[in-house]
């Protein structure tokens, strides 16, 4: 009994390495870039929009871990009712994710 849960020690003692070992080496190998410039990704949405979602949360990580961009701007062309309700979640639930009419982009940029 007592070989077997020195085994189990053994085992879980190096998976716990390993894992250890992985997140240094990602640290080391892929670190995140800070001190950009301020740039901004635009999303130009109209009708139904159907990947807004999947788009915003794609460059919500793709800026997570890379840290090309600062901002995410939702650029209304014309999105519908249920549209404009996700644009919105979207933007509540994401740290400066905004959305703006054609009209307004210009002031943004400012």
């Amino acid at each position: 009994m007592e070989l077997l849960e020195d085994g189990v020690i053994a085992a879980l003692s190096a998976i716990g390495l390993t894992a250890v070992i992985w997140v240094i080496a990602g640290l080391i190998l892929h670190p995140r870039r800070r001190g950009t410039m301020e740039t901004i990704a635009v999303i130009p949405a109209c009708g139904a929009a159907e990947k807004l979602e999947h788009t915003v949360r794609a460059l919500t990580r793709s800026r997570y871990e890379e840290g090309g961009f600062t901002r995410i701007v939702i650029l209304d062309c014309g999105l519908d009712d249920e549209a404009q309700k996700v644009a919105q979640l979207l933007c509540r639930r994401n740290y400066d994710v905004s959305v703006c009419r054609k009209e307004e982009f210009l002031q943004i940029l400012e």
